[in-house]
């Protein structure tokens, strides 16, 4: 069984922060280093200072940075654990689509058990470099973008459920694909979710489809 929980992310304070549009950023691994200084000059407190970090010792530089953001109240950590819902919509050859998922934690379960199925390929550098990266700020700027099955649609009910009203943030990126995301904190919400999840296995894809990147701490 996969357990998922709920969490209590890092959000932007937008009225101190700016506009949402111009503090997210792509995934780390696509952006050249003059993207990277067009984010931070746009607004410098793009989520790429944390994201992509330079220096001679960018991990420990990326653990000062975030305490600042948080000192100055840039970045908040939400009061009350929670489920972040999240929907990309995007058009493909004149089509409108969109998905929606959640953004939780998952339990850690070893391979051979079959309950989180592993990425057919990942590059050891990219890994020891994230890895460094959560262990000077305890946090996962990349979350890993998983898929489960869903034959009976009950997970995609329950998510299309709580997402019905205002999204807590919404931006259209540069490629034209608009982000929305929910918090669902209601205990019951979550506990059914949770429940729903306890018969799924998760291939991981390890960066595959990330658009934007957001802060989660544990």
């Amino acid at each position: 069984m996969a357990e998922i929980r709920p969490f209590r992310g890092l959000r932007f304070d937008t009225e101190k922060a700016g506009r949402i549009e111009d503090l997210v950023c792509p995934p780390y691994d696509i952006i050249s280093e003059q993207q990277r200084l067009a984010y931070i000059e746009k607004n410098e407190n793009n989520i790429i200072r944390l994201e992509l970090p330079k220096g001679d010792d960018p991990y420990t530089q990326a653990g000062k940075t975030l305490d600042d953001l948080l000192s100055r109240g840039i970045l908040r950590q939400d009061d009350e654990e929670s489920v972040y819902i999240y929907e990309e919509t995007f058009t493909v050859a004149g089509i409108t689509r969109s998905f929606k998922g959640c953004i939780v934690r998952v339990k850690l379960e070893e391979f051979s058990k079959g309950i989180i199925l592993p990425h057919e390929e990942t590059l050891s550098k990219a890994k020891e470099d994230r890895f460094n990266l959560m262990k000077a700020t305890d946090c996962n700027f990349s979350q890993i973008y998983s898929l489960f099955n869903d034959p009976q649609h009950s997970i995609t009910k329950l998510l299309d459920d709580h997402s019905k009203s205002a999204p807590i943030s919404e931006l259209t990126d540069n490629e034209g694909v608009t982000h929305r995301m929910w918090r669902l904190t209601d205990k019951d919400g979550i506990d059914k979710l949770c429940s729903e999840f306890a018969d799924k296995k998760e291939p991981s894809l390890e960066s595959v489809g990330r658009k934007s990147s957001s802060g989660q701490r544990n």
